[in-house]
């Protein structure tokens, strides 16, 4: 997208920082996650998603709208019942399938929903559900 910058890199990441600092996610995790963190980073920069300081939730609006929804909220955290839950009747090793749960679950969308997503909309959820495993 070449939108103009909402806001600096150096603000993008620390907004970056202060949801993974929140969520507790080690420094390896960080490390292994470099290219999710450079893109969260960017969608911080185009103004794409934005964290609520007072209770870590990101707003991610959407570039393009879904079953008539701008934007999605995704909680900061998730209990394993409430993953497990939207787990259910996914095979371990489909990927895709347990993140596009893991995105419905976070945002509290359901499943359809986010199967209609547009690809780069759902490339920015699917970063976000990425550090929830």
């Amino acid at each position: 997208m070449n939108a103009a910058k909402a806001v600096s890199e150096e603000v993008a990441k620390k907004e970056v920082d202060k949801w993974l600092d929140f969520r507790r996610v080690r420094r390896k995790k960080r490390e292994e996650n470099e290219s999710s963190i450079k893109d969260m980073v960017e969608a911080f920069e185009e103004g794409i998603l934005i964290l609520d300081h007072k209770t870590h939730v990101i707003k991610q609006t959407l570039i393009f709208e879904t079953a008539g929804k701008k934007e999605f909220n995704f909680k900061p955290s998730m209990s394993v019942g409430d993953g497990q839950r939207r787990l259910k009747g996914i095979k371990s090793g489909d990927h895709q399938l347990m993140l596009s749960a893991y995105v419905a679950e976070l945002t509290g969308e359901a499943s359809e929903v986010i199967r209609q997503m547009n690809t780069e909309d759902y490339g920015i959820s699917r970063t976000i559900a990425g550090f929830f495993f």
